[in-house]
């Protein structure tokens, strides 16, 4: 069986060791005025039932998501059509095909029988 949210003070010093059913401020550590208006507040925090502090699932927040977000999100997962697709293999294949060739294992030294000044222009 389930049971409810439990909530207690775990503030320095605090007097109150009694796990409640409720939120609420902690009597013991809040401070009043003469008028018992709240000065300070301290709330209780969320607790398991055996007393230890339950981690916070809350997580940082980060910056807003703004409607550029949601445009750009959209656009990067666009799907391209056949043609595209097409298109974008035979533009791969165009510059893929000048890099098949083997290059030249030559060496170029001051041996060599042509010009060099040529060779550096290409």
């Amino acid at each position: 069986m389930k049971t409810g949210q439990s909530w207690k003070c775990i503030g320095e010093g605090c007097e109150d060791t009694k796990i409640y059913n409720y939120k609420g401020l902690c009597r013991f550590c809040t401070e009043y005025d003469k008028d018992e208006s709240v000065v300070v507040a301290v709330n209780r925090v969320k607790v398991f039932e055996s007393g230890e502090v339950m981690p916070s699932t809350h997580q940082a927040q980060g910056h807003r998501l703004t409607s550029q977000d949601f445009l750009n999100h959209r656009r990067s997962q666009k799907r391209l059509t056949h043609k595209q697709v097409a298109a974008l293999e035979a533009a791969h294949k165009h510059t893929q095909a000048g890099y098949t060739a083997q290059p030249d294992e030559h060496i170029h030294t001051e041996d060599c029988e042509h010009n060099h000044a040529e060779i550096m222009e290409k």
